[in-house]
């Protein structure tokens, strides 16, 4: 018995590389499972409970796993829009309140997420560095999301276009961030949020003009009767909101949201 313990000490001492290879790959076949199904369980458990705090959630008709992917995981699948009053109507039947969700653009990769006050309260979210959201054209950025970019509050982040020939006249946005939550571990560190109207903003349902009344520029004048100004495409459109000319934006089209809760 000790002969052959002897035996195989020299052996192993005198294949050390061969030796040392045969261990590790045994130990990863070993523990390589038992840490991938560690890692899935948790993974699992991290997924279901941001599902299971969520009570239910409102889409129009369609495909139900990219309106939960979109809203909860702010997934690249847009959803078909819901209008504001759905998600009014859900508020008015006084058994629960909803929290309109609108998430479409991109801001340097990470997720715009238009929404309310009313989000942050229902997650448990806390803003770390500087305020929360208080005016136009400001967004609160993730803690992942300033940690990536370097970003603090007062500085700036624009919105990425959704296509560079877009001739529709949507122009990126400029967002003064007002704060940096607080990491949650969860995907809203991976978030850009704004007010639901500059979320409209950036969609180019609501957008800033010159004061044709008060402009010196006659060419941007298409037609003028009395009171009434018509301006023609040479007209400035806004890209940045600021207290001087935020009182120029006004609305477009009907109310959208993607999803209320």
């Amino acid at each position: 018995m000790l002969n052959s313990l002897y035996i195989a000490w020299k052996y192993i001492s005198y294949n050390r590389i061969k030796t040392a290879t045969l261990v590790g790959c045994i130990t990863l076949l070993v523990f390589l499972p038992l840490s991938l199904e560690l890692l899935l369980d948790e993974s699992e458990q991290q997924l279901m409970s941001r599902a299971s705090t969520t009570p239910l959630v409102v889409g129009a008709k369609g495909s139900a796993l990219d309106l939960m992917m979109n809203t909860l995981y702010f997934g690249d699948e847009v959803p078909e829009l819901i209008t504001m009053e759905a998600s009014e109507q859900v508020t008015d039947t006084d058994l629960a309140y909803s929290i309109p969700l609108y998430v479409r653009f991109k801001a340097r990769g990470f997720p715009v997420i238009g929404t309310t006050l009313d989000y942050f309260e229902f997650r448990g979210m806390e803003v770390g560095k500087g305020d929360t959201l208080a005016m136009l054209g400001e967004c609160v950025i993730g803690s992942n999301v300033a940690g990536q970019l370097g970003l603090k509050p007062g500085d700036s982040l624009v919105s990425s276009p959704e296509n560079l020939f877009d001739i529709a006249g949507i122009y990126p946005l400029k967002m003064k961030i007002a704060g940096v939550l607080n990491k949650s571990h969860t995907s809203d560190d991976l978030g850009v949020f704004v007010d639901l109207k500059t979320a409209w903003i950036i969609h180019g349902l609501m957008h800033g003009h010159q004061d044709v009344t008060k402009t010196r520029d006659q060419t941007v004048i298409l037609k003028k009767n009395g009171s009434n100004v018509t301006a023609n495409a040479k007209l400035f459109q806004y890209t940045e909101i600021t207290e001087d000319n935020m009182d120029s934006f006004h609305f477009h089209g009907e109310k959208h949201g993607i999803a209320g809760r």
